[in-house]
């Protein structure tokens, strides 16, 4: 078990690095080929369509609990029942409901863009449906590998379909622009689609060639569990495309593409360190099951680390925020740099809802998560419309930053009461300097890239801040004590745990 679960998290960690890289060429490409404005356009519609995922049920997301737990009661034709049950729930669904809200879709891009834009952003709207349809399909067959905890699989297939996408955007954009992008995206749904089906169906020999298995006494028992996954996924949905939606009301196009582009490469960088533990959902699920009184230790040394790693992680990233606008745009753009950062604040506090966060699907006590969404949510909106009108787009980044923090906040206070976890009890003094290093770091860095350096400035001077800066950090995080204590705490829970 030991060895599984290290595989995973190193599988999950693997993907989001070079997922990161991939991402990154993706998005420096379509702003030289199309423009910052066209990838706002992209960006926008994406995240409008992504909201039809309500449809979902939560049904996607409880495949890999379910497919967890009956795998540890030694059941496998649950888990392919549960699987089946689920894709046949879901096309069934999807295939009635997408057509259906392609036109109130349609009519709010209408309200945000205006003039040529509008015309764009509606041409590419059922392109956009279709994608989503074929990735919910896919993300059914990956949770399906999750529950059968083997994430390298899932991993592995991410990985191949990203680069099947980035192939065909460096095909099909010269020809046919921003439809290119469009079609690019279907071509990796359906490689996704196809390709989670053929390996899961290796892990789960059970499975029918041709779904057919469907039962209503599980699909009833994983709504059970997934309408609060799902009312989490639609603020979840709500947050990202009313945030870009403000931004394009408060400010413009070109503001929501930068914002896209800062906001996905720090998401890109927090998903490495979240990706470890990720691992762990089919692991407390199979916990829960046979040894529930180790669930308060994986808590607090998931929470030690991460007062370690994350610390040093986002302060790196923010030193190099100046490099990064560089490598994507040709320049130190200042708005780039101000999303850059704040986003940057919130998913860095964000980051440490995670231990909680996942305990409570590996347990099912998923309704926690849902009204954290619903926190960020609010805080977002209703501080987005407010700070939006009186300091424009870069009002609505400070209301983002806002309601992720508050949402964080509120879910690791409610579940260290409900455990009875105290501050005192996760021992965060040990991390030492890392803090104030960190924060030291990020400051001469700002500064920097906020004064004397900018698109024709000194990069000799900015690489030696940076670097020099970074190797700080990472020094300081490395030589603390409590890496070792840590990683020894880590092996013998799981060495415990397993035995």
């Amino acid at each position: 078990m030991t060895l599984i679960l290290a595989r995973n998290a190193v599988a999950n960690i693997l993907q989001m690095l070079i997922s990161a890289v991939m991402l990154f060429a993706l998005y420096r490409y379509i702003n030289e080929a199309l423009g910052t404005a066209t990838l706002g356009i992209w960006s926008v519609v994406l995240a409008t369509a992504s909201a039809s995922r309500i449809v979902d049920l939560g049904v996607s997301a409880s495949v890999t609990r379910f497919v967890a737990k009956d795998l540890a009661r030694n059941r496998p034709d649950g888990a392919a029942l549960a699987t089946e049950t689920a894709l046949l729930s879901l096309v069934a669904v999807l295939v009635v409901a997408l057509p259906m809200l392609y036109f109130p879709l349609a009519s709010m891009l209408s309200v945000l863009f205006e003039g040529f834009e509008k015309e764009k952003a509606i041409l590419i709207l059922p392109y956009a449906l279709i994608s989503l349809f074929l990735t919910i399909v896919a993300s059914i067959f990956q949770s399906g590998l999750d529950g059968c905890q083997r994430m390298e699989l899932r991993a592995g297939v991410v990985l191949v379909g990203q680069t099947v996408m980035l192939a065909l955007a460096f095909w099909l954009v010269p020809e046919l622009g921003l439809l290119g992008l469009a079609w690019a995206q279907i071509g990796q749904g359906a490689f996704l689609a196809v390709a989670g089906w053929l390996l899961l169906r290796g892990e789960l020999s059970c499975l029918s060639c041709l779904p057919h298995r469907w039962s209503w006494p599980k699909l009833r028992e994983m709504l059970s569990y997934g309408i609060n996954l799902q009312i989490a996924t639609v603020f979840i949905l709500l947050a990202d495309p009313l945030a870009k939606a403000l931004i394009v009301h408060f400010g413009n196009s070109t503001a929501a593409g930068t914002f896209e582009m800062a906001n996905q490469v720090v998401l890109k960088v927090r998903a490495l360190v979240v990706a470890a533990n990720k691992a762990v959902i089919p692991r407390i699920a199979e916990l829960v099951e046979n040894s529930p009184e180790a669930l308060d230790s994986y808590y607090r040394v998931n929470m030690q680390i991460l007062a370690l790693s994350a610390i040093p992680v986002f302060a790196f990233l923010q030193v190099w925020s100046g490099t990064v606008s560089w490598l994507l745009l040709g320049c130190v753009d200042q708005f780039f740099l101000f999303a850059f950062q704040l986003t940057c604040l919130g998913w860095f506090i964000n980051i440490f809802s995670g231990p909680a966060y996942f305990a409570n699907m590996g347990t099912g006590e998923v309704g926690w998560n849902t009204i954290s969404h619903i926190v960020t949510a609010a805080v977002t909106t209703s501080m987005g419309w407010s700070l939006g009108r009186t300091f424009g787009a870069e009002g609505v980044l400070w209301a983002y930053a806002a309601g992720l923090t508050a949402g964080t906040l509120w879910l690791i206070i409610t579940h260290q009461r409900r455990k009875r976890i105290k501050l005192g009890d996760l021992d965060l003094a040990g991390t030492g300097l890392v803090p104030l290093t960190g924060v030291f770091a990020v400051l001469a860095a700002s500064l920097m890239w906020g004064g004397s350096i900018h698109g024709d400035g000194n990069f000799i001077t900015a690489f030696v801040v940076v670097s020099c800066s970074s190797f700080l950090v990472v020094a300081v995080a490395w030589i603390n004590p409590i890496r070792d204590q840590l990683w020894f705490q880590a092996k013998t829970q799981l060495t415990r745990d397993s035995s």
